[in-house]
Parts: structure tokens; C-alpha cells; sequence
């Protein structure tokens, strides 16, 4: 991601925002220059201790520096992975340019996400427009001088990236606010009177495929196909225990052979500690539920405090959550 808001002229100027992909791409294309230029993907030992030489000529970005160990550190968790940028569609926005969507729908509302979190504002279409305020996510993280000399790894490296999956936990919390605001609120509009609610019970105490076909099944009329499935890892299990009957050999066999469940029927199954455990909910695809409005992507800035001795950074982005059309939109609740 980028890491600076200095122009090209070296004064600071606005920048335009990319979507996700656009910064995997660039990472694959590099990846690519290096195999052709070289042949490999990876540098030899060689060209690894040239940059080292390199980085440790900079004094001015001295911080930067390699572990030295073969072995790295024991992990302490698996990566957080965010969910967001596959719920809501990722809109890179102009700067300077005013945020508004335009809505078809003749009845309904809109749900956006404000700037204090749990806190969301129901918009009644005026014009079938929504303004939209954009909200910071930050983190800030820190780290002791001596630890750049006294420790083998990269902790600079290791303490931005958990900043970053930091900003993507928030991320996905502020999305359950919103879709929950949503899912709620719709159940009781006056307007909504194809399906009477979009929540359906679920009374054996585990998800099963019959509750998920229920809740499809409010979903499909209107005209709307359910695409993602988002649950808490303790609920995901659930799934594991479902008998022959219910998911068929070929399921039960990719489990066994140590298959992840990824995909069940049509849906996408997606967790994360984020959603609240013994509530399920199923969105659909993001070009029929709403936006992630980004006008500047993940941003790091310089934040030291030499009289503590610390070394230190301030990560944000400016973006927002909304959720333009809740018709596709359904949660399960467990008793």
C-alpha cells in the first residue's frame, strides 16, 4: 500500500485512491519484471545482502532493517483477513469530488455508516440521491528504539502489519453495524411488504442447511440471489457436523481429506471473529447491496517521540460503509 502523501514536486498534494486489486496487480507485475529481468522470482543471497548494504547506506531510513535469524519468531495467529472489500463494491472516489449515489428504488432507505462507530444514520432517498460523509479509520502503532537493535526480526515490519490488520478488524466491524442496522430497520418498514422479515430462528441450537434454505428463500422474493455467507468461526463449525443426509459423500469426503470450506451451494462462506457468535448472515452479490467509498487508501505517516524514546507511525484511511439496498439481506440466529 502506499506509504506517503508526497507529490512527485515533493510538496504534499491529494492523491487518488485505488481499489484493492490495483495494488495486487502492481505486486504480481513487479514480481514478473523480476522473473524476466533475472529468471527468478526470488533474489539469490547475493542481491539480498547488496540491498542490505544499500538500506544500511540510508541513515535516513536506518530503521529499515532485515532479520538476521534463519528461523523466524513462533507465530502467535493466523493472519486476519478482511471481508469488507468483498461484501460492499470498493469505489475509489476523486478527490474534490462530492460523494453521491443515485438510487433506483422507489421506496426504502439508505444506511450509512457515520463517523462514530455503532452509530448509523437512516437516510430516506431525496431526489433517489444519497450524500455520503466519509470517517477515518486509524491506528497508531509504536515500538521501542532498543527493539530495532536488540531484536532479530523486522519489528518495524511485523508491528505495521498487525496495524493493518488492525484497520481491517475495524473495517468489518463497522460493515456488521451497518447490515445490522439494515436488516433490522427493513423488517419493519411499511414498504416492505413482499417478505415480512428477513431473520429467521434458528431452534436446534446449530446452523443447519434447512434455516439457510429458509432464509434464501425470503431473499429470493425479490428477485435477489443470496451470495455470501458470513459467520463467526465457532458457528462455521457448524457445518462440519451435518450428516450424509444433508451435504452427500463428495462433501463429507473433501472435509475428511482436509478440505476448507469455502463454498456451500451458491454461497461464498466467509468468517471472522468480528461477527457476533450465533448470529449467521447472508448478503448478496456487492453490485446489488452497496458501496465501500474510499477517497484515500491505507496511509502511513512518520510519529515518533524521541523524548520516550519510541519510534512510531500513524496508519488511516478515509472511507465509509453504506448499504444502498437491503432487500438482499438475511441473518440466522441461534438459539
Amino acid at each position: 500500500m502506499s506509504t506517503s502523501l508526497t507529490s512527485p514536486q515533493g510538496g504534499i498534494g491529494p492523491r487518488v485512491a485505488k481499489k484493492s486489486d490495483t495494488y495486487v496487480n502492481d505486486i504480481v507485475e513487479a514480481r514478473s519484471r523480476l522473473k524476466e529481468a533475472t529468471g527468478r522470482v526470488t533474489a539469490t543471497r547475493e542481491e539480498k545482502q547488496r540491498r542490505l548494504s544499500q538500506i544500511l547506506a540510508d541513515k535516513d531510513n536506518y530503521m529499515v532493517r532485515l532479520g538476521q535469524g534463519m528461523i523466524g519468531p513462533i507465530q502467535l495467529k493466523l493472519r486476519y483477513q478482511g471481508m469488507v472489500r468483498n461484501v460492499l463494491l470498493e469505489d475509489p472516489l476523486t478527490p474534490g469530488v462530492p460523494v453521491v449515489y443515485d438510487v433506483l428504488d422507489e421506496y426504502g432507505q439508505a444506511y450509512v455508516l457515520s463517523g462514530n462507530e455503532g452509530e448509523v444514520r437512516v437516510t430516506p432517498f431525496e431526489g433517489k440521491k444519497v450524500p455520503v460523509r466519509l470517517f477515518r479509520i486509524a491506528t497508531f502503532p509504536q515500538i521501542k528504539k532498543e527493539d530495532l537493535w536488540y531484536l532479530r526480526v523486522n519489528i518495524v515490519e511485523y508491528a505495521q502489519d498487525m496495524s493493518k490488520q488492525a484497520i481491517m478488524q475495524q473495517e468489518d466491524a463497522r460493515l456488521i453495524t451497518v447490515l445490522e442496522a439494515a436488516i433490522n430497520n427493513y423488517a419493519v418498514d411499511p414498504n416492505h411488504v413482499v417478505s415480512p422479515t428477513h431473520i429467521v430462528n434458528e431452534l436446534s441450537g446449530y446452523v443447519t442447511p434447512d434455516s439457510l434454505y429458509d432464509l434464501v428463500g425470503l431473499i429470493e422474493v425479490h428477485q435477489l440471489e443470496a451470495a455470501r455467507l458470513l459467520m463467526n468461526p465457532i458457528d462455521y463449525r457448524d457445518l462440519y457436523k451435518w450428516d450424509i443426509n444433508q451435504t452427500g459423500w463428495a462433501f463429507k469426503d473433501r472435509v475428511v481429506a482436509g478440505e476448507r470450506i469455502i463454498q456451500f451451494g451458491g454461497f461464498q462462506v466467509q468468517r471472522s471473529i468480528e461477527i457476533p457468535q450465533g448470529t449467521v448472515y447472508l448478503t448478496p452479490s456487492p453490485e446489488f447491496l452497496g458501496v465501500f467509498p474510499v477517497m484515500y487508501s491505507l496511509d502511513v505517516e512518520e510519529n515518533h517521540t524521541p523524548e520516550k524514546f519510541h519510534k512510531g507511525w500513524v496508519m488511516d484511511e478515509l472511507v465509509s460503509e453504506i448499504v444502498l439496498n437491503p432487500r438482499g439481506l438475511g441473518k440466522i440466529v441461534k438459539a
